[in-house]
């Protein structure tokens, strides 16, 4: 649990603009002295700001912790939640190190080890345990590979994640002659998560291995309406603020969904004669035709109903999911080069970093 409330922590300080270590020392100090604290009292330097943020940890004060949300923009109520959240894990931490120095004591007594050897049990529980599957799983990665070789390797994996979503979200949407495409929703996410480039890389590879599964090169052409939904979507959380609040992001899907049927209209009609090759929209596309609007404003209007749906969608997914793809993250790797500045949102509950009281009691 303690681990799980330092990458909620991390969360909370990248929604709300990814706030150094330093302003976060200076802002405790201030909201302390603003409350008649001095001297040491007063006090917190940045490394222990730093320390509260990084997994691995035994305790932390809850206090100390009160005061970090309440400087990242926590009210007092939530500020106490986070407090007793704190307390909690701390108990959970206790409990299981007590638990693991018991097993250790066991284990010497059934092994015959002598009494005096077992006092090296507690040194030994107060490791952390290693689980890969759990808290310290990017600290196992960056045992094995090193620093760069973890965020590299991380970073490698959630792009080809990202990539077989939009290959099975296509393949979905053909199948069953939805009016959406689908294939967009892990350009979403990485490009969200991790940044525009990242959301190109995932266009690239996506409609790659598309290509070679099916042998179809036809489709290679809407790789550029891809990119063009990486970028907006990654630039608008980073450049354009289009990710403060939740109308923003929303008025961000839409211009994606807009500006990806600008760039689809003309592939469609000049590659496939205006033939949609997703059955939904070619369908709406042939209904406007036989009201006697022409090809052009048949094929945009088509494309945008279905855009702005699917768009809306790939959004809500990529928003819904972005808390485990940056838990997902080396701690080393969560800073302003790949995650949001500006994603400063907030998002309901399930989504929001900080749990109910019944929530963290699990």
């Amino acid at each position: 649990m303690m681990d799980r409330l330092v990458a909620e922590l991390q969360l909370l300080r990248l929604n709300a603009g990814d706030v150094s270590y330093t302003q976060i020392s200076d802002r405790v100090r201030d909201l302390r002295q603003s409350r008649g604290e001095t001297g040491s009292t007063a006090f917190v330097g940045r490394t222990t700001i730093y320390d509260a943020f990084q997994p691995g940890r035994h305790r932390i004060n809850p206090d100390l912790i009160a005061d970090i949300v309440t400087v990242l923009g926590e009210d007092a109520e939530g500020a106490a939640r986070w407090r007793e959240y704190c307390i909690r894990a701390r108990a959970d931490e206790t409990r299981r190190r007590r638990a693991d120095t018991a097993a250790l004591a066991s284990a010497a007594d059934e092994n015959g080890v002598p009494p005096g050897a077992q006092t090296a049990a507690p040194a030994l529980a107060a490791r952390p345990s290693p689980r890969p599957a759990d808290g310290d799983r990017d600290n196992w990665f960056a045992r094995t590979l090193g620093a760069r070789g973890a965020t590299l390797t991380l970073l490698t994996l959630i792009v080809i994640c990202c990539a077989l979503v939009n290959v099975s979200g296509s393949r979905l949407a053909v199948t069953f002659a939805l009016p959406l495409y689908l294939d967009m929703i892990g350009t979403a996410i990485a490009a969200i998560a991790l940044g525009p480039w990242f959301g190109v890389a995932v266009a690239i590879l996506s409609h790659s291995l598309g290509a070679l599964a099916l042998w179809e090169w036809q489709g290679l052409p809407f790789m550029i309406v891809n990119i063009v939904g990486a970028l907006i979507w990654g630039y608008g959380v980073r450049s354009w603020r289009l990710g403060t609040t939740p109308l923003r992001y929303f008025l961000l899907s839409i211009i994606v969904a807009i500006s990806c049927t600008i760039v689809a209209t003309p592939i469609i009609i000049l590659v496939w004669g205006g033939a949609s090759i997703n059955e939904g929209a070619q369908g709406i596309a042939a209904n406007l035709l036989a009201l006697g609007q022409g090809v052009i404003g048949a094929v945009l209007s088509a494309n945008i109903l279905t855009s702005i749906m699917d768009k809306l969608i790939a959004g809500f997914i990529a928003i819904s999911v972005l808390p485990y793809v940056l838990a997902a993250l080396p701690a080393h790797a969560r800073g302003v080069e790949v995650i949001p500045s500006t994603m400063q949102a907030r998002f309901p509950k399930v989504f929001a970093p900080v749990p109910d009281t019944a929530d963290a009691c699990r």
